[in-house]
């Protein structure tokens, strides 16, 4: 508990304790500054100071022993190690084996083989001659000059082999055959004419084509109207079984035709597929009974029937509520539509058989179509 005398002076006291505590403070922060030093600004990069770069290494010194071997020589052209250099006669810096392989290179060596300069002598001034230098006797002049011809020559050199190469020389490689010269042929007036001739002979397509490229034609409105006023001409009815067969008509014809002209001809082509309409009829003790089908014939191409070629088109029957007729009476029905084998092409006195005539007569009508 504080005294009741204390109470006016304790503002007084309160404030004076908050101003000693901000300047104590502000002298802190003064302090802590002053020992930290400049303040730095940006990134502090000091810690890669200590860093070596390996560029800036310093190369290895070589050692003694690595410099007194001296490299071996080697020859030019098969870079093989010798013991006994033959070096070059001109410029006296490519070394060889042998005589042969120096032959072998020459053609590639004589681009670049070039005699050393002379070195230039240094000039003296006419008065100023050393005193060592005498000129010599006469007698000894010419024994230098016996003794520089009985010396030997140091090294072996070969002798330049030089080729008049007309080919373009490879050290593994050589034409099995000689150059050839190539000579123009005279024409003969004949054959002008008959080069005349075929030029002017009409080639199928449009007049603007006359380098024969490829031009194709659509005909495929044509080919589809005149192929189903074909397949619905009227047909005869096959008896079998007990009934009687019929092919009603087709309903569409789908695929397309065109004719392309490549090479100054025309080529007649098409892929068509149908889908014809059957139906068997035959009398039982309740009346007449009839069931429905359909022959899906597919791939219809215009090899279909040319000679040689292999193109059976695509064949598949079928028929509706087969349940109304016996096993016997339905395997009779299908060998009568399509053959016992359906193969093509198709046995004669088949319904398939009458199809088909009528698919060939169709496609030597196309080749008229334009």
């Amino acid at each position: 508990l504080k005294p009741f005398w204390f109470k006016p002076f304790f503002p007084k006291c309160q404030r004076s304790f908050a101003v000693c505590r901000r300047r104590a403070s502000w002298f802190f922060m003064a302090e802590s500054k002053a020992a930290a030093g400049p303040k730095r600004t940006g990134i502090d990069y000091s810690k890669f100071d200590k860093i070596e770069d390996s560029d800036d290494e310093k190369p290895k010194q070589e050692t003694a022993s690595a410099k007194a071997t001296p490299e071996k020589p080697h020859c030019h052209n098969c870079h093989k190690d010798i013991t006994k250099a033959l070096r070059c006669s001109v410029c006296k810096k490519v070394s060889y084996c042998s005589a042969q392989c120096q032959r072998d290179d020459w053609p590639f060596h004589k681009r670049t083989c070039q005699k050393p300069e002379p070195k230039a002598k240094p000039k003296h001034d006419g008065g100023n001659v050393p005193s060592d230098s005498k000129a010599k006797p006469k007698h000894d002049e010419g024994k230098a000059q016996s003794n520089s011809k009985a010396k030997p020559a140091e090294e072996d050199t070969v002798e330049e082999n030089d080729e008049n190469l007309s080919w373009y020389r490879h050290r593994e490689w050589r034409p099995e055959e000689g150059k050839k010269e190539f000579k123009p042929t005279q024409v003969s007036p004949e054959t002008v004419a008959q080069s005349t001739e075929a030029d002017v002979a009409p080639r199928a397509g449009s007049a603007w084509n006359k380098a024969g490229t490829w031009e194709d034609k659509d005909v495929t409105v044509e080919a589809r109207k005149t192929l189903m006023e074909k397949l619905n001409e009227p047909m005869f009815t096959l008896d079998v079984a007990g009934g009687s067969l019929s092919m009603e008509g087709v309903d569409s014809v789908e695929g397309e035709a065109s004719k392309p002209a490549i090479r100054g001809r025309v080529r007649h082509m098409f892929d068509f597929s149908f889908k014809a309409k059957l139906a068997f009829k035959w009398m039982q003790s309740g009346g007449q009974q009839r069931i429905s089908g359909h022959l899906e014939v597919n791939d219809f191409t215009n090899d279909t029937f040319a000679s040689g070629a292999d193109d059976a088109p695509g064949l598949r029957v079928s028929f509706q509520d087969t349940g109304k007729l016996d096993a016997s009476r339905r395997r009779a029905v299908e060998a009568a539509c399509c053959g016992a084998s359906g193969t093509w092409p198709p046995a004669q006195g088949t319904l398939l058989h009458e199809i088909a005539s009528k698919m060939e007569s169709w496609a030597k009508a196309y080749l008229e179509i334009s």
